[in-house]
């Protein structure tokens, strides 16, 4: 498997993938919850011995809780709501993990030209994802939203840690990134916490810790709705996110519209893929690199695989072929 190199790139560094495990001498530990709009389980095969695993579950849905209540723009206190209300009109203050958080997301929204952007929250307002809307958003007007690239807009001030808005007419939405990020400090979290091997879905989304019983963690990937595997990944630990329209989207006149919105178009992305999965060594990047992928296509994710070596990628297209790239093909089996 080859070996990703993030800081070269940055300087901060769903239903779509389950893992097995083989027998293991110890009883591991199960948790559930339910946060970041998501279910989150967690299974702790060993710590070092200093806190319980139960102690240290309750711990981490606690972190999560919060980092929900900063980064949620559905709530009317978090960071990210504040950063949307005024950031055109005055720079505002926000914690420094959020700060450094939103520049690697610029950051990455422009190596990816803009197929990754967390400035849609306008237009994701538009469509209704999660919403009961009556009527599908006026063509007219989502063509005006279309191609702006507005992540450029976003001005950072790292002495004050500071964000604000150089244009108007724009949101931020971190759906595409949170997710990842939180993962990235559930990892640091579980680690200084004692635990040694692990596997955490989040939402889908996989982190795994450490080894499993000494070898290589399984990890199954699907691609839609069904759950039908379309193949299995041996992985050392780091990151798994999955990016696909499964579940998430709304209908109108009969015909769905998935959640993933090409920022181009303004419309829900139509680039021949079905699913995506990226394997990495960062939350944040696995998860927004599985969005870009979407949107760019499997041609335009092998030339960013190609010049950028930061991920690993499976790419299951609309007619089902499996594609795999180049550091992982050997790691893979296709059912």
């Amino acid at each position: 498997m080859r070996t990703t190199h993030l800081t070269a790139v940055l300087p901060v560094a769903l239903l779509c993938a389950a893992f097995t495990a083989g027998c293991s001498a110890k009883q591991p530990y199960t948790h559930d919850s339910f946060t970041f709009d998501t279910f989150v389980s967690f299974t702790i095969y060993d710590t070092d011995g200093n806190s319980t695993a139960e102690e240290i579950c309750a711990g981490a849905v606690g972190m999560l809780n919060k980092l929900d209540d900063m980064l949620s723009r559905t709530k009317s206190d978090s960071e990210i709501t504040r950063i949307n209300g005024n950031a055109y009109s005055s720079p505002v203050v926000v914690d420094l993990s959020t700060y450094n958080m939103l520049k690697s997301c610029a950051e990455l929204s422009d190596l990816t030209d803009g197929a990754f952007d967390i400035t849609l929250g306008n237009i994701s307002d538009m469509w209704g994802i999660g919403k009961e809307n009556t009527a599908k958003p006026d063509d007219a007007e989502l063509k005006k939203l279309a191609g702006k690239q507005n992540y450029r807009n976003i001005v950072f001030d790292d002495e004050n840690y500071t964000v604000s808005f150089s244009k108007d007419s724009f949101s931020l939405d971190l759906g595409a990134a949170a997710k990842g990020y939180a993962m990235d400090m559930l990892d640091t979290y579980l680690r200084n916490s004692g635990v040694t091997s692990a596997v955490v879905d989040f939402g889908g989304s996989i982190l795994t810790i450490g080894e499993n019983n000494g070898e290589s963690w399984n990890i199954t990937i699907t691609a839609d709705e069904t759950n039908s595997p379309v193949g299995t990944l041996k992985t050392n630990e780091g990151y798994i996110a999955t990016s696909n329209g499964a579940k998430r989207y709304v209908e109108y006149d009969g015909i769905k519209y998935h959640h993933i919105i090409d920022p181009a178009t303004a419309y829900p992305a139509d680039s021949g893929i079905k699913s995506c999965t990226v394997f990495s060594a960062s939350g944040l990047i696995s998860d927004a690199l599985s969005t870009a992928f979407f949107v760019m296509g499997a041609d335009k994710a092998k030339e960013f695989y190609d010049k950028y070596d930061i991920a690993e990628y499976i790419i299951t297209l609309t007619d089902g072929t499996v594609i795999v790239s180049d550091g992982i093909s050997a790691d893979f089996t296709a059912l």
